[in-house]
């Protein structure tokens, strides 16, 4: 009995072992998280203030990443925007240290945070205020850039991270479409409109689904060709766009490049007041105040009343000819498609 007691209490603190070696395992992770941005503390307020670029990193799992980490968002007012990065740039290097992934290592799943891991650990290495010198790669060459670093505590703070109520989803600023994309060469001319609202400023200006918007403001939302089916980047300039109309105001006007029936136009709109529109079924509010938005099921046909069952034939075994049985193991499942955000 006293052997059993012990080996209870000794798995007992091995599992508070586990967990303490766990925490201190997914600490590392605050500032190159693929598609992240979080502070990420370990108990010690000193970890809390750390220095920080301020961009969100992922991988596209093609060859792209022997280029270096891709940079999927930028946050606004960091060192990162101070320095010119834009989403879709990438970090060959940071302090002469290497985050290019290898060739051979590009499609192995093990290996996709590593290099993030690398970016935070050199930041590690400096204190909130020093410099670290960059090589990015962008615009089809690589320079270097010295940037200085920021305290984390001040770019992700917990409070940034608001409830979103629905009025205020009801007064923020959209221009009545649903955006999306493929990752595929299609994105080479811009971000892909799934919808459009009816009486929104965008079916006002003739938008239509199946448009592409390869601008808003000037800012470039396409992929460059050398990208063309990076998911991870596709998605970025779609949050980009989205980012920009969030940024305006109900009233103010927005300029779009759009590409339709094999044409370029200017479209110059009004950006509206989201509880102005026809209000839409199945929205679905996420992350930042985005809104995903699916199509209302369609109604379940009535179930046709069951057959009695025939008693005699319960034991009956059905086998299936040789000619059909090399198809039972193959299973056929339609392709996952983008959830469109509405904005």
């Amino acid at each position: 009995m006293q052997i059993r007691v012990l080996i209870a209490l000794g798995c007992v603190a091995s599992a508070f072992v586990t967990a303490a070696e766990a925490q201190e395992r997914r600490a590392p992770q605050a500032e190159g998280g693929t598609f992240e941005r979080r502070l990420v503390t370990r108990g010690d307020e000193e970890h809390a203030h750390r220095a920080a670029l301020g961009v969100s990193t992922g991988v596209s799992g093609t060859m792209r990443d022997t280029l270096g980490l891709l940079i999927t968002s930028v946050t606004r007012g960091s060192p990162a925007e101070k320095a010119g990065l834009e989403e879709g740039n990438r970090i060959a290097a940071i302090n002469s240290v290497n985050l290019r992934a290898n060739a051979a290592d590009v499609d192995d799943g093990d290996m996709s945070g590593a290099l993030a891991r690398r970016l935070t650990r050199e930041l590690g290495k400096v204190k909130p205020g020093d410099e670290v010198e960059l090589r990015v790669y962008r615009d089809g060459r690589t320079q270097a850039l010295r940037v200085k670093t920021a305290d984390s505590d001040t770019l992700f703070r917990r409070g940034d991270m608001k409830h979103v109520t629905e009025a205020d989803m009801r007064e923020r600023p959209v221009i009545g479409i649903g955006i999306g994309n493929g990752g595929n060469r299609r994105d080479t001319l811009g971000v892909l409109v799934v919808s459009v609202s009816d009486s929104s400023p965008a079916a006002r200006a003739g938008l239509e689904e199946g448009n592409r918007i390869a601008a808003i403001n000037g800012t470039s939302l396409r992929v460059s060709l050398e990208d063309a089916g990076d998911f991870a980047l596709s998605q970025a300039r779609a949050q980009r766009l989205r980012r920009t109309v969030e940024s305006l105001k109900p009233g103010d006007n927005v300029t779009l490049k759009v590409y339709g029936n094999g044409q370029w136009r200017d479209v110059t709109l009004k950006v509206a007041r989201a509880g102005d529109l026809p209000r839409q079924r199945g929205l679905f509010y996420f992350g930042e105040g985005s809104m995903m938005t699916m199509p209302p099921m369609p109604p379940m046909p009535a179930m046709p009343p069951m057959a009695p069952m025939i008693r005699g034939l319960e034991r009956i075994r059905i086998t299936p000819p040789a000619s059909l049985r090399q198809f039972e193991r193959v299973r056929v499942s339609a392709p996952m498609p983008s959830m469109p955000i509405s904005m």
